[in-house]
Parts: structure tokens; sequence; C-alpha cells
């Protein structure tokens, strides 16, 4: 009776060794801690091999070919093998061992949470007292796509252009709404 203990936990140490693989979708940071302004430890170039390790909210805490290990942004990476028709919340291991574990380790617990992000507008006052800060606007820069990599990924998901016209100015929106009451 004393072995069935024995093995189940020995399954469930299988399961963990097992990591899942991903690739990074474009050139991110690794970060030290899971927080936008974290230390970076290495730059990662698109398609960089990581092994997922654990997630956090929307960051993925991941370790590098090199041994090195730290934190993605979520949206960075993505799983490997998968195609458009997988969807994201999909297991990216088929792995039944791995499998067990994560049925086994999920579910609620007193301290678990859900992690939301929000955006919430900016006031008049806000605007009027805004500030240029080029230190965030140099951590922006580290997000931006160059032509190729943009044209590559549409192709790869399947995607066609899309014309879309300007927004109309605020003057001309109110007239409209003044003129259909």
């Amino acid at each position: 009776m004393k072995r069935l203990p024995l093995a189940f936990a020995a399954l469930l140490a299988a399961g963990t060794v097992h990591a899942e693989s991903a690739l990074t979708s474009r050139a991110t940071e690794l970060q030290a801690q899971a927080q936008s302004d974290a230390a970076s430890i290495a730059s990662l170039p698109e398609n960089t091999r990581v092994d997922v390790l654990l997630r956090k909210g929307a960051w993925t805490q991941v370790k590098t070919a090199a041994g090195q290990s730290g934190w993605v942004r979520m949206l960075a990476l993505k799983q490997e093998g998968a195609s458009a028709a997988v969807p994201a919340a999909a297991p990216a291991s088929s792995n039944p061992l791995g499998a067990l574990n994560n049925l086994l380790s999920s579910g609620r617990t007193s301290n678990s949470a859900t992690i939301t992000t929000g955006v919430r507008g900016l006031s008049e006052e806000d605007l009027q007292h805004a500030q240029a800060n080029p230190a965030e606007l140099d951590k922006a820069q580290r997000f931006v796509a160059d032509r190729n990599a943009a044209q590559s990924f549409a192709q790869r998901s399947n995607l066609s252009p899309l014309k879309v016209d300007y927004l109309a100015e605020p003057d001309t929106i109110s007239a409209r709404n003044s003129e259909g009451n």
C-alpha cells in the first residue's frame, strides 16, 4: 500500500520535468522580474526558443538555451508548432504526465487571484498637465515591429489588408449629433 503514494509522487515529478517549449514572436527583453520596469537580463531576438517555467498574470517565466532564466510578456511568446487554427488557450503539450500534473495542481486556492488589465480614460486636466517622458518612449520603442516582420506575420496568419478611413473631426461629429436630434 505504501508503494501507491510513492508511485503517484514519481508520476507527478515526471510530469513537471517536461517543460513546455515556446518561441518569441518578436524581439523582446528577458527581465529579472514580472514587471515592465524590471531590470533587463538579456535581449531575445524573434524566434528564440525558450522553455516555459511558470505563468503569472500577463508574464511568463522562461529559461533560454543558454541557461538564462527570467520573465517575458505572455504576448511576446508563441507556442512552438502552434498554428493559427489552434486557440491560444489550448495546452501546448500533449504529454499526458504534464497534463495530469496541470490537472492536479490547478484549481482554486485561498490565495489565487484573477488578474485583469484595464485602461482608464484621461481627463481634460490630465491632458493639460501631461509632460513628455523620453524614458517611457524609449521603452515603447522596444515593441516596434519593422515592415518586413509585420508583413511576414500577416502572411503567416492569413491576414489581408483593410483600408480604414480617418475619424471625423470632433466638430463634425457634434454637428451631426445635433442635426439628428
